[in-house]
């Protein structure tokens, strides 16, 4: 598994210490409560069809960080789980490297729920492990929930952020995986 390592030199060093605990803003303790962050490695899922012509493929680790959460209204129009995972890229001297990932679900109901972000083999592999994780999530465009993997509060604002890396759900071949398990995700609107 991919384990969460300690950090020795100058300021990222002030951010590795064990999972902290869940931290809300004041208002959105009423909203959402996270409950539990936990990455994982993943093997690609295997689908099987009626067509002959396909060919076999490795199953590489997938990196997956998976929220759980709790919301108290019976119902939220939206919410914003934006993510950032921290690498000390391994094919770059160990710069670091600070993934962020943005997902929206939409018509959230009361109750007990899973939000996940994925990274690409390839990106596992090129980069190395993940260091240190965050997820800020947004209610109406204000901070309801946080929790990271580090002690120093929004230590991901001490990067810039590379987008278009970090993966939702529906960006990957889990997108058909425990469908029913995980909410809808808001689509990206095209202009015309």
């Amino acid at each position: 598994l991919l384990a969460l390592l300690v950090w020795t030199a100058g300021a990222v060093a002030q951010m590795a210490a064990p999972a902290a605990a869940p931290v809300a803003a004041s208002a959105g303790a009423d909203i959402i409560k996270i409950r539990k962050m936990t990455p994982v490695k993943e093997k690609t899922p295997v689908f099987r069809t009626a067509v002959a012509s396909q060919t076999s493929a490795k199953q590489p680790d997938w990196w997956r960080v998976v929220v759980e959460f709790e919301t108290a209204p019976d119902w939220i129009d939206e919410l914003e789980f934006t993510y950032y995972a921290y690498i000390e890229d391994q094919s770059n001297r160990g710069a670091p490297v600070m993934y962020r990932g943005t997902v929206t679900y939409v018509n959230v109901a009361k109750g007990r729920h899973l939000s996940d972000m994925f990274l690409h083999p390839n990106t596992i592999a090129r980069m190395g492990l993940v260091k240190q994780i965050a997820v800020v999530v947004k209610a109406k465009g204000a901070v309801v929930a946080t929790e990271s993997t580090a002690q120093r509060p929004n230590w991901w604002d001490g990067f810039p952020p590379v987008d278009g890396v970090l993966m939702n759900r529906a960006q990957t071949p889990f997108a058909a995986v425990d469908f029913d398990m995980y909410e809808a995700i808001k689509s990206s609107a095209v202009g015309r």
